[in-house]
C-alpha cells in the first residue's frame, strides 16, 4: 500500500471532498439522541461517497481517513462480498471524520468533475431515501402538518431536505498542458520565496519530492476559497418554527400518522423533517446498516448522570431488591406494555453485566423524584396517572435512595469536547520531524530509495503520501482502539463522535478526571496496556503502544490536544450546553500555546466555575492531582477534607492579594498549610500524619502551578470538591 501511493503520481490528482454543515447540524439537537445521530449522519454520508472511491480505484488510494479495520468498511465489504447483516465491531461508532483526501488516477477536469458529481448525487440520493423510508415508517409522508394549509406533500419535504449536505470539492491534477505539473506551478498559491526556501533546505536533486507537500498546501488553501462561495437558495417557512433547530416550520407532530408521544416525540414538540429523521434514523439503519440499531437508544443527559448511582445500586443486594420492586410499580402504573418499552434503555457498556433478561434497565430520567409528575408522565409518556400513584412510586424511590451505600443520584453529567493541535501544522508537515520513530514502523514495507526518501522528508518536515497516510492511521488508530475503550468500556461514559483528533464524549461525573487523562495521554501514545487497561503512563515516549500483541502507532509523545469539559445539570438545555461547550473549548485552546484543558461547572442556579489549566506543570499531571484532592473531599477517604476550606481560603486571600489577582508564593504555602490542616484534624498515627502532608502538598502544587493565580487555584479545588462529593 505504501508504495502505490508513493509511486507514479504524476497522472494523478489530489482530490479533496467534503460535506457538511457540521457544527450547525450536529448541535441542533434537544435530545442527545438528536446529537448523536447528526454526527452518525454526517460520517455515513461521508462514507457513502468515499464508497465511489473505494469501487472505482481501490481503498488504497484513500490518503484521509485511513480506512483499515474502520468498521463502515467493514461493512461495506460484507455489503458486497457476503451478508449485508452487519456483525461489524463497532459500527455505531462514528469515526470517519466528514472529508476526505484521495489520489485519483484522473487529470482531466471534465473527469474529475464527473467524478465529484457522482459522489454528490450518490450522497444526496441516499438522504433522499433515508427521509422517504423514515416518513413511511410512520406513515406521516400524506400526514405532514403545514400552517400554509393544503400543500404538495412531496414538495414540503423536498423543500424541508434539499439544503442538505452542503457539499465541497476540489482537486489539484498533477499534470499540467500534457506535462507532470513543476514546482513553478505552484507560485499562484504561495510566496516565491516561500517556495525557493523550501527548495534550498530540501536540496535541488530532491525538488520532485516537494510538489506532493506543495499540492496538498494548495489543495487546502482552494477548499477555503471554495467554502468562501456557498450556495444559497432562499426558502419560504411559515407557521410555528422547529423546536429542535428553531429555523423550519416543525411539520410533524405526536398524534398524526402513526406517531405517538414517547421515544420519537412529546406532547410539546413540533419538528421539522430533517430533524424528524435525525431522531428516528435508527429505523432506517437496523434494517439497512445493522441489527444493532434495532431500538436503538442513545443514553439521555439523566441516564449519564444517574450511572454512577446505578452501579452502587447494582452493588448493593438490598439496593438490588429495592429497584426490582420499584420496577414492578412502574410499570403496574405505566399499564401498557408498549409504552413501558419505551423507558427501558440499553445499559452502558460498564454496566451491562449487571442487567440480566429479567432485570430491566430503566432511562435514568425516572430516577429523580422531581420528574415523578402527573404531569410529565403525561407529556413523556402520554399516560394519565393518578396522584396516588406517583406517591407510591416515591415512596419506593426514597427507599432505594435512603440506603447509605446507595445515596441519591448526582442530577449533574460531564461533557467533554477533545480536539488535537494544529492539525493544520501536522498536515502541513511543520511537526514531521517530531515523529521520526515511525521509521521504526515495522508494517511501513518499502523499498531502499523509497525509505531513504521517507526519511529525508521527515527530517524536513516535508509531507509525502506516505507521511500523509501514517498520519491518517495514527489518527485512526486513537479513535478507534483507545477512545472508545477509555469512555464506555473502562469508565461510565458514552462516545458521540471520535472522528480522529475530534472528540465529543458523555462522561459521568465522578470519572470525569480519570477518562480526561487518559484520552490526552493515549493521543501522543504515553500509555500502557495492562491487564486490558489502558494506564497513563508518561515515561513512555517511544510513540507505540503495545496492544494485543501489535506496536499500535501514534503521532508520538510531542502531539498535543486541547480539551473543554462543562459539568451540567441534567436538564439544563443541551443546545446551552453545547454553546458554552464550544466557549469553554476555545479557552483551552487560547491557554498559555494551547496543551490544555479548561474546565467549566455551570451550576442549576447560573453559579459558574472556570479553570484552565496545563494538563502538566513542571512534570506534574494536574488531573492526578485533583482526582486525589476530589478523593479527600468525598469523605470516603480516612484523611478528609471539607468543602469549607475553599471559602476560609478564598477570604483570606482576598487581604493578600496584589492588582493582577496574584498572592505571594511564601505566604500562600503557609496559609494553605495551617487552613487544610486545622479542616483534617490533628493525627496521631504517624502513617496517617505523613498522609496529612501529601494532602497538604498536593494543595500547594496545584496552586503553585498557576503562578500564583488564586482565583484559578480556587476553582480547580472547588471543580475537585464537587466531583468528589457528588450527591451520596
Amino acid at each position: 500500500m505504501y508504495e502505490n501511493i508513493s509511486e507514479g503520481f504524476g497522472m494523478s490528482s489530489l482530490f479533496l471532498f467534503t460535506i457538511g454543515p457540521v457544527q450547525q447540524f450536529i448541535s441542533q439537537a434537544r435530545k442527545t439522541q438528536d446529537l448523536y445521530a447528526g454526527s452518525f449522519l454526517l460520517s455515513y454520508l461521508t462514507f457513502i461517497g468515499l464508497e465511489e472511491i473505494i469501487e472505482k480505484y481501490g481503498v488504497s488510494n484513500v490518503i484521509y481517513p485511513d480506512l483499515e479495520n474502520q468498521p463502515f468498511l467493514e461493512w461495506h465489504n460484507l455489503k458486497v462480498y457476503g451478508s449485508k447483516d452487519g456483525a461489524v465491531f463497532n459500527i455505531d461508532l462514528p469515526t470517519i471524520p466528514n472529508r476526505f483526501v484521495a489520489l485519483i488516477p484522473e487529470i482531466e477536469e471534465k473527469n474529475i468533475a464527473e467524478l465529484a458529481e457522482g459522489i454528490k448525487r450518490k450522497i444526496k440520493n441516499e438522504w433522499n431515501n433515508i427521509v422517504k423510508k423514515i416518513l413511511h415508517e410512520f406513515s406521516l409522508i400524506d400526514n405532514l402538518y403545514s400552517s400554509k394549509g393544503k400543500t404538495n406533500f412531496q414538495e414540503l419535504v423536498t423543500n424541508q431536505t434539499k439544503d442538505f449536505p452542503e457539499i465541497y470539492w476540489v482537486a489539484i491534477p498533477l499534470k499540467k498542458d500534457g506535462k507532470e505539473i513543476y514546482i513553478e506551478d505552484f507560485y499562484e498559491f504561495f510566496e516565491k520565496s516561500l517556495i525557493d526556501e523550501e527548495v534550498k533546505k530540501y536540496g535541488e536533486k530532491n525538488v520532485k519530492s516537494l510538489l506532493y507537500h506543495f499540492a496538498y498546501s494548495a489543495l487546502e488553501r482552494a477548499m477555503g476559497v471554495r467554502k468562501n462561495v456557498r450556495e444559497f437558495e432562499q426558502t419560504e417557512e411559515y407557521g410555528y418554527k422547529c423546536k429542535v433547530c428553531g429555523v423550519k416550520e416543525g411539520v410533524i407532530k405526536a398524534g398524526v400518522g402513526g406517531l405517538e408521544v414517547g421515544e420519537y416525540i412529546s406532547k410539546k414538540e413540533n419538528i421539522c423533517i430533517r430533524c424528524f429523521t435525525k431522531r428516528a434514523i435508527d429505523k432506517y439503519l437496523s434494517k439497512e446498516i445493522s441489527e444493532i440499531f434495532k431500538d436503538y437508544t442513545f443514553p439521555s443527559t439523566a441516564e449519564i448522570a444517574a450511572l454512577s448511582f446505578k452501579k452502587r445500586m447494582l452493588n448493593s443486594e438490598k439496593g438490588k431488591r429495592i429497584y426490582e420492586a420499584y420496577l414492578d410499580k412502574l410499570k403496574e402504573v405505566i399499564k401498557e406494555e408498549r409504552v413501558f418499552k419505551t423507558v427501558l434503555v440499553k445499559p452502558l457498556k460498564n454496566l451491562e453485566k449487571y442487567f440480566t433478561d429479567n432485570l430491566f434497565n430503566i432511562e435514568g430520567e425516572w430516577l429523580f423524584e422531581e420528574n415523578l409528575t402527573v404531569k410529565n408522565f403525561e407529556e413523556e409518556l402520554g399516560v394519565k396517572v393518578n396522584d396516588r400513584e406517583v406517591e407510591i412510586l416515591k415512596r419506593r424511590l426514597k427507599e432505594l435512595t435512603g440506603l447509605q451505600e446507595v445515596g441519591e443520584p448526582n442530577p449533574y453529567y460531564g461533557i467533554i469536547l477533545f480536539d488535537g493541535d494544529n492539525m493544520g501544522k501536522w498536515l502541513s508537515g511543520h511537526f514531521l520531524p517530531h515523529m521520526m520513530h515511525a521509521i521504526k514502523y515495522e508494517k511501513i514495507e518499502i523499498n531502499k530509495e523509497i525509505r531513504k526518501e521517507f526519511e529525508m522528508s521527515l527530517k524536513n518536515g516535508i509531507l509525502s503520501p506516505i507521511s500523509h497516510f501514517l498520519i491518517s492511521q495514527a489518527l485512526k488508530n486513537y479513535s478507534i482502539k483507545f477512545v472508545k475503550k477509555i469512555v464506555e468500556e473502562e469508565h461510565l461514559g458514552k462516545v458521540v463522535y471520535a472522528g480522529g483528533d475530534d472528540i465529543l464524549a458523555f462522561v459521568n461525573v465522578e470519572e470525569l478526571f480519570d477518562v480526561m487523562r487518559k484520552l490526552r495521554a493515549s493521543f501522543s501514545g504515553n500509555v500502557r496496556v495492562e491487564n486490558d487497561e489502558i494506564e497513563v503512563d508518561w515515561e513512555n515516549t517511544s510513540g507505540f503502544v503495545r496492544y494485543n500483541s501489535e506496536d499500535v502507532f501514534t503521532l508520538g509523545e510531542k502531539a498535543t490536544a486541547s480539551c473543554g469539559v462543562l459539568i451540567a445539570h441534567y436538564k439544563d438545555p443541551l443546545q446551552k450546553v453545547l454553546g458554552k461547550l464550544r466557549a469553554v473549548e476555545k479557552k483551552a485552546k487560547e491557554h498559555n500555546g494551547k496543551d490544555s484543558f479548561a474546565i467549566s461547572l455551570l451550576k442549576r442556579s447560573g453559579e459558574e466555575r472556570i479553570a484552565v489549566s496545563k494538563w502538566r506543570v513542571n512534570r506534574g499531571d494536574i488531573l492526578e492531582k485533583l482526582k486525589e484532592l476530589s478523593i479527600v473531599f468525598s469523605g470516603n477517604d480516612e484523611i478528609s477534607v471539607s468543602d469549607k476550606v475553599i471559602y476560609v481560603l478564598k477570604e483570606e486571600f482576598k487581604q493578600l492579594k496584589d492588582t493582577d489577582n496574584l498572592v505571594p508564593f511564601d505566604l500562600a504555602r503557609e496559609e494553605i498549610k495551617r487552613v487544610i490542616r486545622r479542616s483534617i484534624g490533628e493525627k496521631d498515627d504517624k502513617e496517617k500524619k505523613e498522609k496529612v502532608e501529601r494532602v497538604v502538598n498536593s494543595f500547594i502544587e496545584v496552586f503553585e502551578s498557576y503562578g500564583g493565580d488564586i482565583d484559578n487555584f480556587l476553582n480547580l479545588i472547588s471543580i475537585s470538591a464537587f466531583v468528589g462529593k457528588g450527591v451520596k
